[in-house]
């Protein structure tokens, strides 16, 4: 299978959530730890765009600062395929901890099915995804183009690269996605993950006693 690599795009503080969301506490880790170790078991490689000194705990990472500096996610994206060694790069923020293996598996698929697409991208209640989305490394120069013109927005770089969206109706046969991509935007999202967590271990508890 060809090789793919994870970007984990860290973050830092957030204006909405009001601190760090990386930081919060969520099954037993912090958050970020949780979704990085969901990357490693899944990719042959990830590569976490942050801060060093902030994100030091996580021992075995490969962090990179941001090559441009504040310049959003958009840096972010391009400094982990920068780093990449991978033709194809799964790219997520530190605040989706629900994605897994299945939907992992499934965009996998997606690249095999479309080997001309630089972007694979799904579509959730009307609206592209783009931090749960597949990118091709080839794509540096049009996103580099865009930071360089400061059009920073996330999307910016999209009309210029071929791309496979993957229609809602298409994911929702297989997926809970208002689950799967749940993110934590808020301190009070942090009940709601809870819930979901804790129905996910009833679940595996259940059937272990089966």
């Amino acid at each position: 299978m060809t090789q793919m690599n994870a970007v984990l795009l860290a973050g830092g503080a957030s204006s909405r959530f009001g601190s760090d969301k990386a930081l919060i506490p969520f099954a037993g880790m912090r958050l970020i730890e949780y979704i990085y170790h969901n990357l490693n078991s899944n990719f042959d490689r990830v590569i976490v765009v942050g801060s060093k000194k902030d994100y030091s705990f996580l021992k075995e990472a490969e962090i990179r600062d941001d090559i441009y500096q504040n310049c959003g996610p958009l840096a972010g994206i391009y400094t982990g395929l920068y780093f990449s060694d991978s033709s194809y790069n799964f790219v997520c923020g530190c605040d989706m901890p629900f994605l897994n293996k299945n939907y992992f598996d499934f965009i996998k698929r997606e690249r095999t099915l479309n080997p001309e697409a630089e972007i694979i991208v799904p579509q959730f209640n009307g609206y592209l995804e783009p931090l749960a989305a597949l990118y091709q490394r080839s794509l540096l120069p049009v996103i580099k183009k865009e930071i360089l013109n400061n059009n920073l927005r996330l999307k910016s770089f999209y009309p210029e690269s071929r791309k496979k969206v993957i229609k809602e109706e298409v994911l929702k046969r297989q997926f809970n996605l208002k689950k799967l991509f749940f993110n934590l935007n808020y301190p009070e999202d942090q009940n709601v993950a809870l819930k979901y967590l804790n129905k996910e271990a009833g679940s595996f508890e259940k059937d272990r006693n089966y």
